[in-house]
């Protein structure tokens, strides 16, 4: 597509629809990934390209991104993050022979094998959807999500059973508290300590630095912090803490991290990169909507998908 084109994020999710197959698989690189060596995950939130209408996302998802985020805090809320300088990126590193696998999302294929962790080699985000990644040109997505009038080529998209962590936008109220169920996947045969970090983008600026006032209450878009959690063996259905979520209704960008050691607090914008990469555990992005609490009709953000090479 050159420069001139114009064409919306709508009909270029129609024309993926149209294109795509029957094949109900979501796993790419096929195999039990319990098993498999040198997996290496990506995130796959928007950088540098649009995260909502008009608004560039600064979220630490491509290798080689220079962009800078703001941070936002109202007196009386002490920062939990440290003050943003260019974004970073985040991905984790699998090998089965020090340690089991663990990460979001939770399935087996028809054969028995444990599906659920693709291996790539950068983030797989691009906005419009051009089938590759804005990270890497050349680099297939997997997948297409489509919200708030936009469409992005993506790693996992919400229904892809065998990929998401969440399978359905979650539906979290201004000025409420709130939690998040995910899906995950233990390789090992016991139960395991991980830490658990969730970033929410509540006031739609672009990325995760920031914090809000619900009457005195700091309402932070970092909002679970290095918590500890138990993953069962196999499939599990995790609960979060509990947050306060922001005043500001509207669109919104979510990353869920599970990783074997505690993240720094640069994670927000540098993601992980002063770790150099995560061993285990895996990053998810998601865009959703915060809700005024008033009913609406369903249609009011109409998310569509594609899947390249799939049907729903």
């Amino acid at each position: 597509m050159n420069a001139t084109t114009v064409v919306s994020a709508g009909a270029v999710v129609l024309v993926l629809l149209l294109l795509a197959d029957s094949s109900p698989a979501t796993d790419r690189d096929g195999g039990d990934d319990c098993l498999q060596t040198n997996i290496e995950d990506w995130g796959d939130a928007p950088e540098g390209v649009l995260a909502y209408p008009g608004v560039v996302g600064k979220f630490p998802t491509c290798r080689d991104m220079s962009l800078v985020g703001t941070q936002e805090i109202p007196p009386g809320c002490p920062p939990l993050s440290t003050s943003p300088h260019v974004t970073g990126h985040i991905f984790h590193a699998h090998d089965p022979s020090p340690a089991p696998g663990y990460w979001l999302g939770c399935s087996t294929d028809s054969a028995g094998a444990v599906q659920g962790i693709d291996s790539e080699p950068e983030g797989k985000v691009n906005e419009p959807p051009a089938g590759t990644s804005f990270c890497a040109p050349g680099l297939p997505g997997d997948c297409v999500e489509g919200a708030f009038t936009l469409a992005w080529d993506q790693d996992e998209c919400y229904l892809d059973g065998s990929d998401a962590g969440l399978t359905t936008p979650p539906t979290l109220v201004v000025c409420e508290s709130a939690s998040l169920t995910f899906n995950t996947y233990n390789c090992d045969v016991s139960s395991r300590e991980v830490f658990l970090n969730i970033l929410i983008d509540m006031n739609h600026d672009g990325d995760w630095n920031d914090a809000e006032l619900c009457g005195t209450a700091c309402a932070y878009e970092w909002v679970v912090k290095n918590a500890t959690i138990v993953l069962p063996p196999g499939c599990g259905t995790i609960t979060s803490p509990g947050f306060l979520v922001g005043p500001t209704p509207g669109p919104a960008w979510i990353r869920i991290s599970l990783t074997d050691v505690r993240v720094t607090d640069d994670y927000p914008w540098a993601g992980g990169a002063g770790h150099g990469g995560f061993t285990g555990g895996e990053t998810e992005d998601y865009p959703m909507m915060l809700d005024t609490g008033v009913p609406v009709e369903p249609t009011s953000w109409g998310k569509v998908k594609a899947r390249y090479g799939e049907g729903d």
